[in-house]
């Protein structure tokens, strides 16, 4: 009885001292295992530091293009990102033509200063309701009627579209100043040709400023 009882003790002994060697060849492994990916993750990372390029030139979008370049007509860009389609394409095309009112607004606002400095006859407007007047009379109803000449369309990693547009104004920019200045003359904004004249050269050398800094900008 006794020679049997030290027979099961030893062999449970056994069994804890198995499962010991056991729980650490476990553990071992799982750290050298852990060890390897974390060499592995450094390797993949040191390769793609060395093969990632030094610099990547960035390309415009043809709507960025064609709102920049050199024509007879004046343009504007517009952007917007949506998950839903319509609402990026009306989003960008209102976000267009802000951009357009914000670069006339601008250029007005210039050419009322300069009228208000230089005038040849008695004042008839300030600079500041000159250039008011300038923008709901004639400017906003410009904007309303212009037109996209291109869209595009892109699909975004996250499921969302992005979308560009670019507008412009119907008129070319000697139409547009011919027709400003008739709107001078027929409401009385400003009294004299010499100075709607001025005026109108002072306003397309705005725009023309004005989209020459988006141009270095972009």
């Amino acid at each position: 009885m006794k020679k049997t009882f030290v027979m099961a003790a030893m062999a449970s002994a056994m069994m804890l001292v198995s499962c010991g060697t056991k729980k650490q060849a476990a553990t071992n492994d799982y750290q050298y295992q852990r060890y390897l990916a974390q060499q592995q993750q450094a390797t993949a990372q040191q390769q793609y530091e060395q093969q990632r390029p030094t610099r990547t030139l960035r390309q415009l979008t043809k709507c960025e293009q064609l709102a920049i370049e050199d024509c007879d007509k004046w343009r504007a860009l517009g952007t917007a990102t949506s998950y839903v389609e319509k609402t990026a394409r009306n989003e960008a095309l209102r976000d267009a033509r802000n951009q357009l009112a914000q670069m006339i607004k601008v250029a007005v606002e210039g050419a009322a200063q300069d009228y208000e400095q230089n005038a040849q006859n008695n004042l008839k407007n300030t600079a500041a309701a000159l250039g008011e007047a300038v923008m709901t009379q004639f400017v906003s109803e410009e904007v309303k009627n212009t037109h996209p000449i291109h869209l595009e369309v892109f699909d975004v990693a996250d499921g969302s579209v992005q979308v560009y547009v670019c507008l412009e104004i119907r008129e070319t920019k000697q139409e547009f100043a011919k027709k400003l200045n008739n709107t001078l003359e027929r409401e009385k904004l400003i009294e004299t040709q010499y100075d709607r004249d001025r005026f109108v050269q002072k306003m397309a050398q705005g725009l023309e400023e004005y989209k020459k800094q988006q141009a270095r900008e972009s």
